[in-house]
């Protein structure tokens, strides 16, 4: 598409959000300027996907940043975007960096794999999206407890502080390794691994059956079944050190003191 064409209709567009902003001021008006601003951030967001070159990139390449690999290895992530290419693109990210990966194309769906037990370290968040858009999925991800890293990936602009401040940091499109480096630096690691010691072996008193149970709970990162499990132990070290590392959702740990005993 012309360049000359897209900025055209881009200007445009952000007068028409503009626009709908100030409208929504008058009570009267205001359920529809929302739906005209959300129509156009769309129609934006869709022009700049179309016309910007999809990344390729390979993050174990060195950039001006520099990514702890160690630090970010068995995290899980969930990634959200109504473009199957987009979700590509993020796993290939995280699949270099050993991550657990599950992927949804809607907020709805988002919602459905945390109730179902998943629950993610670090999200990646499309902006716009059929249905629920990525700042009300964040919020009620929040809601049902999802404390994870919230990292928005968009090509818009001119976002309010209020949709800004719902997520932890922003990665633009298109977007480059020094981005990705930029916008997982942010993300803090538990203080899990000083507390517990990564070759704990679970004693004997648990049964191989129950072993099978949480190692497979673990792999899967079903948070709560894997808790639900837990709880049912009798009390002892093993059960103190599994509590520990689901309350720090710790499943490296768990699945390495299941493994090595």
């Amino acid at each position: 598409m012309n360049k000359d064409i897209v900025h055209e209709i881009g200007n445009y567009l952000h007068q028409i959000i503009s626009n709908a902003e100030h409208i929504s001021s008058n009570s009267e008006a205001s359920q529809y300027a929302k739906k005209i601003k959300l129509a156009a951030y769309s129609i934006d967001a869709l022009i700049t996907d179309s016309t910007i070159e999809k990344p390729n990139i390979d993050i174990s390449k060195n950039g001006n940043s520099v990514i702890d690999f160690e630090k970010f290895s068995g995290l899980n992530i969930m990634i959200v975007d109504d473009v199957i290419e987009n979700i590509n693109i993020m796993q290939n990210i995280f699949n270099t960096l050993s991550c657990n990966i599950v992927s949804a194309q809607s907020g709805e769906e988002a919602l459905g794999l945390f109730k179902d037990g998943f629950s993610p370290n670090i999200v990646c968040m499309d902006m716009v999206m059929p249905g629920m858009d990525g700042c009300q999925t964040t919020q009620e991800l929040k809601q049902l407890g999802c404390n994870a890293y919230f990292i928005a990936i968009s090509a818009l602009k001119n976002q309010s502080n209020s949709v800004v401040s719902v997520f932890d940091c922003w990665l633009p499109k298109p977007f480059t390794l020094d981005h990705i480096a930029g916008a997982l630096s942010g993300y803090k690691t538990s203080d899990i691994k000083e507390v517990i010691h990564e070759t704990y072996k679970l004693e004997a008193d648990i049964s191989d059956e129950v072993k099978d149970e949480l190692l497979n709970l673990a792999k899967n990162g079903a948070y709560s079944e894997l808790g639900r499990v837990i709880s049912e132990l009798q009390a002892s070290k093993s059960k103190e050190f599994l509590i520990s590392a689901h309350k720090n959702i710790d499943f490296n740990s768990i699945i390495k003191s299941i493994v090595s005993s």
